[in-house]
């Protein structure tokens, strides 16, 4: 086991993982980073692919154990997480309203991808349909083509992101009041409240239908192929003289570029322009202009170039995680700074079933 310096924020915290998909599994892998206890409960179905499965169960124990001794480690942990279909728990004698009652001061994170009541709430899902449904497809593909949906399991991670801030705040809760909670995360909610106000959004309210916008919201708020791959820039208004001078074209001095609403008229030549002037530049060129002219530029990075990232290296992103058969692979860690961040190898599957009983349950082997 390796640990980064500093005091661990949920030391002494005891999570049940239940379920086992992407989205209970990335919660309970940023409570367990942030050093909690997390016990993962093994499932039959294999929801996780292994390389999903090397970032997401690293750093937890893993069991493997009846209905009947999972209700009472759901009874013995502070949280549980889980992200089966609803009533599947209750099903089993789990129901979170239930334990609940028995505990008052356990917490239950439920992610599901349209809650766990309402029309759609037995609904078949996959990633792509969370995406869809909750508008963030809206925002990807040009007009005239069929939408996309953004690369790999994103919105499961959104709603595992938001399962993970969700069991803090509860838990903070729990230590000022006393109680827990249950909370009722929607897959579908997530991702329609990272919609922008001018947006999407304006759909659910009744407004007019959005249209999307591809890689170019505008000439100065879009992405560029260059020499070797793809780059970015995001200019704020203020941001837009800074671009200019860069770009050194003394076209875009005129006054059709220069005033805000003519050059949104002029956007397809002004796009143009900098299509041109973008190609022959590298990804390293063009992020070495940001800082020097306070341009928000970026680049699309590579797997093997995000690997290698300086700044990602430097404040310790990535962890080094071994796995059973003594292999090391590289993944992603600690979101931010600030706190202490525990990384932790990938234990077998079951490995932890006897241990975890002694531990939580008092149940000698």
């Amino acid at each position: 086991m390796s640990e980064v310096a500093g005091e661990l924020p949920l030391d002494g915290v005891r999570v049940l993982e239940i379920g086992g998909g992407i989205a209970a599994g990335f919660a309970a892998r940023l409570l367990a980073g942030f050093g909690a206890e997390v016990v993962r409960t093994e499932d039959p179905d294999g929801r996780l692919t292994p390389d999903e499965e090397v970032y997401l169960v690293a750093g937890k124990r893993r069991i493997s154990v009846s209905d009947a001794e999972l209700r009472e480690l759901a009874l013995a942990a502070d949280i549980v997480v889980e992200d089966t279909k609803p009533g599947t728990l209750a099903a089993r004698g789990l129901g979170p309203a239930d334990l609940r009652r028995e505990k008052p001061e356990l917490i239950v994170i439920s992610i599901t991808p349209f809650g766990q009541d309402g029309p759609y709430a037995q609904y078949e899902h996959t990633n792509l349909t969370a995406h869809a449904m909750g508008g963030i497809m809206s925002l990807t593909g040009v007009a005239n083509r069929p939408p996309l949906v953004n690369g790999g399991n994103q919105a499961y991670q959104l709603g595992g992101l938001n399962g993970f801030s969700a069991a803090v705040t509860a838990y903070y809760g729990r230590l000022v009041h006393g109680e827990g909670d249950w909370v009722d995360i929607s897959l579908q909610e997530c991702a329609a409240g990272m919609l922008e106000l001018f947006g999407p959004r304006t759909e659910y309210e009744g407004g007019e239908p959005y249209v999307r916008a591809g890689n170019h919201i505008s000439a100065t708020w879009g992405i560029y192929p260059c020499a070797d791959g793809y780059v970015g820039v995001c200019c704020l208004a203020r941001q837009v003289p800074a671009l200019f001078r860069v770009v050194g074209d003394p076209e875009l001095q005129d006054e059709r570029f220069t005033d805000p609403l003519k050059r949104l008229e002029n956007d397809d030549e002004l796009q143009a322009r900098l299509f041109a002037w973008f190609a022959d530049k590298t990804k390293a060129d063009i992020l070495a202009l940001g800082p020097q002219h306070r341009i928000p530029f970026g680049a699309v990075l590579t797997p093997k170039e995000l690997l290698s990232n300086e700044q990602l290296n430097e404040r310790g992103f990535f962890d080094e995680i071994q796995l059973p058969d003594g292999q090391v692979a590289k993944a992603p860690g600690r979101p931010f700074l600030g706190f202490g961040w525990r990384s932790d190898r990938l234990h077998a599957p079951a490995e932890d079933t006897e241990a975890v009983r002694s531990e939580w349950l008092g149940v000698q082997a």
